[in-house]
């Protein structure tokens, strides 16, 4: 697994990452956030890291290919009105900036067996060479190649961890990437969060977990946890006050 952002320095009087995602993508945001944003080495540096890998995934999935699968998919006979029907006029209109949040978006906002947006506000799509980015849902499939990102919508302001535990029993942090505590996290905040991993080739279930607290968390107590259990049929965490959400994955060869 890899990630394509390291780990910011910023400190606490700086913008959250999704500010500096919408900035990256050329979105409104204040003057005061840009004056920081630009006199401030921490963010300008993130800033250019976010803008690479925005444009390197409009390189590697053009936008025009993608709005043709959705043309090509509105003049197939439908056996059920298309939710795409109402919003292609919409993202033919749109800078397609951030196409994973602008374009995959609406589909995770519909219900469905395993990751929804009611009731579980955790939420992870894949991208995979020459295929659409997708949600995940409970024991979807996944290939080792494959990249994931994660939104998690929390009611409140806290803390966030989302972990792994893969196949062969080893026990990792996936957001903030390797990092050893909790990442800040905004209330109701709806973005993606900055980055993405790629799956490693270790064989049999991945499961992933997110774990979310109004304070922050310390990432090893949990990986402990996660490690003792490795080959159970059912791994759980517990955390004093934290709410876990979990998805099972299928690793395919």
């Amino acid at each position: 697994m890899t990630a394509p952002l390291p780990p910011s320095p910023r400190g606490p009087e700086c913008p959250p990452a999704a500010v500096l995602e919408a900035l990256s993508a050329g979105e409104p945001t204040p003057d005061a956030t840009r004056a920081h944003v630009k006199g401030c080495a921490a963010c300008g540096a993130q800033l250019d890291a976010l803008t690479t890998g925005r444009d390197a995934f409009l390189r590697a999935r053009p936008t025009d290919r993608f709005l043709r699968q959705l043309e090509r998919r509105e003049e197939a006979p439908a056996r059920a009105p298309s939710p795409w029907r109402r919003l292609f006029p919409v993202l033919a209109a749109v800078v397609p900036v951030l196409v994973l949040v602008l374009v995959v978006g609406p589909r995770l906002l519909q219900e469905g067996p395993g990751v929804t947006w009611k009731g579980d506000a955790f939420r992870v799509v894949a991208a995979r060479a020459g295929a659409e980015a997708a949600p995940l849902a409970q024991d979807s499939t996944v290939k080792a190649g494959d990249r994931l990102r994660f939104a998690y919508e929390a009611p409140e302001a806290g803390h966030l961890l989302v972990l792994e535990l893969d196949g062969r029993g080893g026990a990792s942090v996936f957001h903030p990437f390797d990092g050893t505590t909790s990442a800040p996290l905004a209330a109701g905040q709806r973005d993606f969060l900055p980055g993405s991993v790629e799956l490693d080739d270790a064989p049999g279930t991945e499961w992933l977990f997110a774990v979310f607290s109004p304070r922050p968390l310390q990432a090893e107590p949990l990986l402990a946890q996660l490690r003792e259990q490795a080959g159970r049929a059912a791994p759980t965490l517990t955390c004093d006050g934290c709410r876990v959400s979990t998805l099972r994955l299928r690793k395919a060869p």
